[in-house]
């Protein structure tokens, strides 16, 4: 803003004092206002925006500290920079100005230099301030408008869980109905199953039959993992019961439930260096699920006489337990999504089911442990799981 759109209010009894002042204001480029008295002082600031009020002390019927009380107790003109001019300079006089909210003051006879320059330096500040309130006011308009936002975008969040929670308890729900529904009917197909076994039938016969009872097993086993997944996925932490368990233990009954596909394959099965005191904290069922489907993947994936090699290590409150196969190892391409059910095109996913590593996954999230697969130095994969040593 150009300085002639600066206006001062002038206020003084002594018309050669309001004319001496107007000339030099006005040859300095300001728009200059006069006043002789403080009623018509206080007149002129209700009509008109000022800059600046210069206002002598010394007035009949109002003085200037009466007038600046009544300036200062408008709140639209409390911002309104006063210099006030007197003959006077005695402290307490001065004091008195500064108290009624003078922002500055002038001895008579003025120094012209000295007066412009504070003229002209509280017209800056008072500038200054205006500007940064207009400021402060358009940042509390976008603060307020991006809380507006925000809160909008907060509604639309929780709306957009509510369904995603719907969604996810009726898929679960689907899961565990879908589940019970499939076991119903291959309990009566097994149980018939293994009655044709007794049988002696022919050759082909018997062949149809293997791939029929095949079948029947990945079926079933399709649906313990879907109810496991879904009561892991609806109860969270609940699902499990910690306690104390051995880790040779568990590995050993999961070896010994494989006992007839080790031996077709000619299998190495090497635990060395678990002991029996190594234990960790989890719930025995799932935890056995867990070791049971990455030893499942381990042998379907291995080749004839391979070995598959089971070592445990124990380290800052942690049990990690690495389970390493020498079989074709893992696709780069499905490294990031091998624990997505269903994942198809890796060697190290459970194709009878799409299921098994997900709910590997699923068991070690609820147990706040950790699992990992990787490609070996040498070549097959290494899964490496992570349970805490005490709950």
């Amino acid at each position: 803003m150009e300085i002639a759109d600066k206006k001062i209010l002038i206020v003084d009894d002594n018309p050669k004092n309001v004319q001496l002042l107007a000339k030099l204001l006005s040859d300095n480029n300001y728009i200059v206002e006069t006043a002789m008295s403080g009623e018509e002082a206080l007149y002129w600031i209700g009509e008109s925006d000022f800059d600046l009020v210069l206002l002598d002390i010394m007035m009949p019927e109002m003085d200037g500290f009466e007038v600046c009380d009544k300036i200062k107790a408008n709140e639209k003109y409390c911002d309104l920079p006063v210099i006030f001019l007197t003959a006077k300079t005695d402290v307490e006089s001065l004091t008195i100005a500064f108290s009624k909210g003078g922002y500055d003051y002038l001895t008579k006879p003025f120094n012209t230099e000295e007066l412009l320059a504070r003229v002209r330096t509280h017209i800056d500040l008072k500038r200054a301030k205006e500007q940064l309130k207009e400021v402060n006011q358009w940042l509390e308009a976008k603060v307020a408008e991006r809380t507006k936002e925000l809160q909008e975008s907060n509604k639309e969040l929780a709306r957009a869980k509510a369904e995603l929670e719907v969604l996810d308890n009726a898929k679960n729900e689907f899961l565990k109905i879908l589940s019970h529904e499939i076991r119903t009917p291959l309990n009566g197909i097994m149980g018939g199953l293994e009655l044709l076994k007794l049988v002696e039938l022919p050759k082909e016969t018997e062949d149809f039959i293997y791939i029929l009872d095949e079948s029947i097993c990945r079926l079933e086993a399709f649906s313990l993992k879907a109810l496991d997944i879904s009561q892991i996925r609806v109860k969270g932490a609940e699902a499990i019961y910690p306690e104390k368990i051995v880790g040779l233990s568990i590995i050993n009954e999961c070896v010994k439930s494989y006992t007839e596909k080790i031996s077709e394959k000619k299998l190495i099965i090497e635990t060395g260096g678990i002991n029996d005191k190594l234990y960790f904290t989890g719930d025995e069922v799932f935890a056995r699920k867990c070791f049971d489907n990455i030893l499942s993947n381990a042998i379907n994936y291995s080749p004839i006489s391979g070995k598959i090699a089971i070592t445990a290590k124990e380290e800052n409150g942690k049990v990690n337990f690495f389970i390493k196969d020498n079989g074709p190892g893992i696709p780069d391409a499905v490294q990031k999504t091998i624990f997505n059910p269903f994942v198809l095109g890796n060697d190290h996913t459970d194709h009878f089911t799409g299921l098994g590593l997900n709910l590997a996954k699923l068991i070690m999230e609820v147990h706040s442990g950790e699992i990992s697969i990787a490609n070996g130095a040498e070549g097959g994969a290494i899964v490496s799981l992570t349970f805490n040593k005490e709950h």
